[in-house]
């Protein structure tokens, strides 16, 4: 066992004896893919057989966010699956010929289930997305950020969004098919910057897969909501308390802190990361194997230097999960 731990000279903050949960007791944890594309666009599955593809790989809900067209699909909700109502909007930056040069996609997740409504395609203009935000807000609607490097988003693009409650960390078409490196680092930045949203994990789902090729956005990336049963009120009062986090295959099960002490319980991995503000100072429990599921960790140091934590567990197989920040 390998332990990492902020430098010994770090400042000394006292911290209270107060017990707190990262992620509430109680409920059940919901696995979600909250951003897909079917039929309706430009996606190969229909809804209903996104439902079907999904629930065999053990996923509990799907928001089904078509390119700027929110359409509820309230006959795929049962007491097994949740089908949430979204819809994907863009913003596009493009040159004489009609090439798109850069672009802004957000999603909007309804927080109520008959919800219906469209937007068209829009300019790359800040002013113009704050104003949809805004309008998505009015709505009822959660609005998430999505695959920030893969639109060639800056940190300072991000911050310039007003409103928004979350970002993709991951994203599988932006991983698996168009080979950019995911999008959590970029979010560290994002953070460290004074940004504040939750992980999102979600598919992007667009081409057909083959023979369960890992090589598609398919079954890659996910978001997990702690949500006391499996309905679509729940789904969203957990994803309003920021009960939830992003993973590609990792679980987190408990995370709660009391006094200095961290403590992490999760599936097998073996790395559990605590990241505040700055680089150089992190927490962090190492092994050669994925034996990890339960930890505690000392992290005054960070405490005391950073207005927050992010913590991040990672298996022998790369796969990452990332906790919603927690800020003191």
């Amino acid at each position: 066992m390998q332990r990492i731990i902020v430098p010994k000279d770090a400042p000394v903050k006292p911290a209270s004896n107060e017990v707190i949960y990262l992620l509430p007791q109680e409920g059940n944890l919901y696995k979600l893919n909250l951003h897909s594309h079917s039929t309706l666009t430009d996606g190969h599955f229909t809804p209903r057989e996104l439902k079907e593809i999904y629930q065999k790989e053990g996923y509990h809900g799907v928001a089904f966010t078509d390119h700027r067209e929110c359409v509820p699909h309230l006959e795929l909700t049962d007491n097994t699956f949740v089908a949430l109502s979204g819809m994907e909007a863009d913003f596009n930056l493009r040159d004489e010929s009609g090439y798109t040069r850069k672009t802004v996609h957000i999603n909007a997740i309804a927080r109520e289930a008959d919800t219906a409504f469209s937007l068209p395609s829009m300019p790359l203009d800040y002013d113009v997305i704050n104003e949809t935000v805004e309008t998505l807000k009015q709505k009822n609607c959660i609005v998430t950020v999505n695959h920030p490097v893969f639109s060639d988003m800056s940190c300072e693009d991000l911050l310039k969004i007003k409103g928004m409650d979350g970002v993709e960390v991951y994203n599988s078409i932006g991983t698996m098919f168009n080979n950019y490196s995911d999008d959590s680092a970029f979010y560290e930045y994002f953070l460290r910057a004074g940004g504040k949203a939750f992980p999102v994990g979600g598919d992007d789902c667009h081409l057909r897969f083959e023979n369960g090729s890992p090589f598609v956005e398919y079954f890659q990336g996910f978001t997990v909501v702690k949500a006391k049963e499996l309905t679509y009120e729940s789904l969203i009062t957990g994803m309003d308390e920021g009960a939830l986090y992003a993973s590609t295959g990792p679980m987190f099960h408990n995370i709660w802190l009391e006094g200095d002490m961290l403590h992490v319980e999760c599936s097998p991995v073996c790395g559990v990361f605590v990241h505040g503000k700055y680089l150089a100072y992190k927490a962090a429990e190492l092994e050669q194997t994925d034996c990890l599921t339960k930890v505690a960790i000392d992290i005054s140091g960070l405490r005391a230097i950073s207005p927050y934590i992010w913590v991040q567990l990672r298996d022998t197989k790369g796969k990452k999960a990332w906790a919603k920040p927690y800020w003191f």
